[in-house]
């Protein structure tokens, strides 16, 4: 799908929601090298750390990095209660809110700390791909990118495991957009790109 967009475009924006400590960024920046421009979005302290020590010791400087939570409200802060980075924590999986099918039940907690969201609105930038995985803060931060995507048509990329899975589908299909479910994932293209994806349901 990336390289759809590099069809149109000579650099891809991509915007990495939930990057946790830089799996998809590691990958795509390595790939496509120059051709793409990445913005990664971590809201837990200890984790953006990783993430930017993993991008230093990968040597790159095609992605920039934010430590804050992507939500429908722009520069105010919410508090979180950490888990306990000394224990056995799935770190991947924490909910800053409380989420619909949360499974944060058993995870071990800490301090709380305060985190300044953002929408990605705010950002005002002709994005091209938004992958988002934000345990169950996906729905509010898409109310947060209404613009973004009204105007930029980005191809989509968002967990539906622990969001409200009847909202996102309603804001895509309202905007003709086409959408694949894989497993708890739905991929979501602008109806105009004429894309199939082989293997996959089309829900949308």
């Amino acid at each position: 799908m990336i390289e759809f967009r590099l069809k149109k475009t000579e650099k891809v924006l991509f915007y990495d929601v939930g990057a946790n400590i830089g799996t998809h960024s590691l990958a795509i920046a390595k790939i496509f090298q120059n051709m793409v421009a990445i913005r990664s979005f971590e809201a837990q302290r200890l984790i953006f750390y990783m993430l930017c020590g993993t991008i230093a010791l990968n040597g790159l400087n095609n992605i920039s990095l934010e430590n804050i939570a992507v939500s429908d409200i722009d520069r105010s802060f919410v508090d979180i209660h950490l888990p306990d980075y000394t224990k056995s924590n799935n770190f991947g999986g924490f909910e800053l809110a409380s989420a619909e099918r949360s499974d944060n039940h058993n995870m071990t907690k800490s301090t709380y700390e305060s985190v300044e969201t953002r929408t990605l609105d705010s950002y005002g930038e002709a994005v091209d791909f938004i992958k988002m995985d934000i345990e169950g803060m996906e729905d509010k931060a898409l109310r947060g990118a209404v613009n973004v995507i009204d105007k930029n048509r980005p191809i989509c990329f968002i967990e539906i495991l622990k969001t409200d899975k009847e909202f996102v589908s309603n804001f895509f299909r309202s905007r003709a957009y086409t959408g694949f479910k894989k497993q708890d994932d739905l991929i979501l293209i602008p109806a105009e790109y004429k894309i199939t994806m082989q293997n996959l349901s089309q829900v949308l």
